[in-house]
């Protein structure tokens, strides 16, 4: 069946498509990544994987990509359908319920979506490339304020920036207390947001819910759009992937994307809310303190949950497909054997054990990580930031990527521990 697009979304996906293209490599001029053999690891083994094998690779990624944003524009769509009904019958606890679930659903998705594209690096996903995934997902930069001052004066258009309009924002609307006040500073409140804070809970959640309506068309229509472009019907971005002319150069995209858990992942969800000068980012309460307020999530209390479908999808990635199956599928773990490392190969995939392992313990112990920042007199948050998700960061940066001759990501370069 022929699919026809808007003359606004045919000059979008051309626009992408051409970035995309430059950025793969496709040119004759592939950088210094080591050409199509895979490049240099500098310790003097000159196995390696073949070009065959290396498009094999790349490919399989790419699979893994386009699959996730499959699944990421269905569950946004179930979840905008699980809004409008609660928002039919905003005093039906049972819909509301079925609308937090589904939202949980839809952010499972999104966090693993995000190892593939996120801070604008890794696969470009065919967004504004200005703005990439933060359209759809801008934490830690998400503005509540900025959407109850829109609230307090019955304003539904949605903000043109990134930080109050994407899946954050609709978490904070929905699971917002329904009788819940501007989160806007007490001191600053203007007549607007008091009358707002004196409103019927009902008022509220009418209010919210518009709003979070208007946000859930925007953001499955950024969901569609991002699975559209890698559609291999429409944009074939799948196919201009698996075609490229250097895939490491692409492959080398992949790993930018898949260090995510550290600059986000360490830096964001886990060092700065844990406080006691581990991030960059000086937490909410002060330096040097505690702040569990920080934490992603903070409404909808899924931070461990978050935090491990990112880890499970960096893990897909290095292992070019389901772990199970990572006997037939050809990984970045089958690239670090055949330079003769490994040993490496091994390492990283312990690591990635022990930090799911390690997450899955904190959600038994603590229940979430807003409870673990907040008490952790036997230190089982600190030990676990300290050892195996170091370890996980570090063995990815300082080994894996030497030994693939793959650059580290831009980010990495403020990444001092």
């Amino acid at each position: 069946m022929t699919k026809f697009f808007n003359h606004d979304q045919a000059s979008k996906i051309s626009k992408s498509i051409i970035i995309m293209l430059f950025s793969l490599g496709l040119a004759s001029c592939g950088g210094d990544s080591g050409g199509d053999s895979g490049g240099d690891s500098g310790n003097g083994n000159s196995s390696d994987l073949t070009s065959l094998e290396l498009s094999e690779l790349l490919s399989n990624v790419a699979d893994i990509a386009y699959q996730g944003y499959i699944d990421l524009d269905t569950s946004s769509n179930i979840l905008k359908t699980k809004i409008s009904e609660y928002c039919a019958d905003n005093t039906n606890s049972a819909k509301r319920n079925a609308a937090q679930n589904a939202f949980k659903d839809a952010m499972d998705d999104l966090q693993k979506a995000v190892i593939y594209a996120a801070k604008n690096q890794g696969l470009e996903p065919g967004l504004d490339v200005e703005r990439g995934m933060e359209v759809i997902y801008s934490w830690p930069l998400t503005n509540t304020c900025k959407v109850d001052k829109d609230l307090a004066s019955n304003t539904y258009t949605l903000s043109s920036a990134q930080n109050a309009r994407g899946m954050d924002i609709v978490e904070y609307l929905l699971f917002v207390d329904t009788d819940g006040n501007s989160s806007c500073d007490p001191d600053k409140l203007d007549n607007n947001d008091k009358a707002f804070n004196e409103l019927s809970p009902s008022e509220k959640t009418a209010r919210r819910c518009k709003y979070m309506n208007n946000l859930m068309t925007d953001i499955t229509k950024n969901t569609k759009f991002i699975k559209d472009t890698w559609d291999p019907d429409i944009g074939n971005y799948l196919g201009t992937l698996k075609a490229s002319s250097n895939p490491v150069v692409s492959l080398n995209l992949v790993t930018d994307g898949m260090y995510y858990i550290a600059d986000v992942g360490k830096e964001d969800k886990l060092a700065q809310p844990m406080g006691s000068g581990r991030a960059n980012t000086t937490p909410s309460c002060g330096s040097g303190n505690a702040c569990p307020e920080d934490v992603e999530s903070v409404y909808a209390r899924i931070s461990l949950d978050n935090l491990i479908s990112n880890v499970t999808s960096f893990q897909k990635l290095y292992y070019g497909g389901d772990p199970a199956n990572k006997a037939s599928n050809i990984g970045f773990d089958d690239w670090l054997i055949a330079r003769g490392e490994e040993a490496t190969a091994t390492a990283m995939a312990t690591n990635i054990d022990d930090v799911l392992n390690g997450l899955n313990s904190l959600k038994t112990n603590k229940g979430t990580l807003y409870d673990a920042v907040a008490n952790d007199t036997d230190k089982e948050l600190e030990n676990f930031f300290d050892g195996p998700y170091q370890s996980l960061t570090r063995g990815f940066r300082d080994d894996v990527l030497p030994k693939l001759g793959l650059r580290p990501p831009q980010s990495s370069l403020a990444d001092t521990d």
